[in-house]
């Protein structure tokens, strides 16, 4: 791969060392909790409605099944 330095010629071979950081004018703090939890729980209401409307289908398809194969009733399916 290729390297891209964004440093002077003499600052790469300096080490960098004389470079300065910028220091912070407000202390960090870490975005609130509320708009995370609110998406994860968006997420999680979709992922839901996702998986059961799967379930859904597959329980019809079974059905269906069930109907087409001969000797295959649901009283035989529920108890094993």
């Amino acid at each position: 791969g290729q390297f891209f330095v964004m440093m002077s010629p003499q600052e790469v071979l300096q080490g960098g060392a004389q470079r300065s950081i910028a220091p912070r004018t407000h202390p960090y703090s870490p975005k609130s909790e509320a708009p995370r939890t609110t998406r994860d729980e968006k997420r999680r209401a979709q992922h839901n409605e996702v998986e059961r409307r799967r379930r859904d289908k597959i329980n019809n398809w079974i059905v269906q099944l069930s109907k087409i194969i001969p000797d295959c009733s649901m009283e035989n399916t529920k108890s094993g």
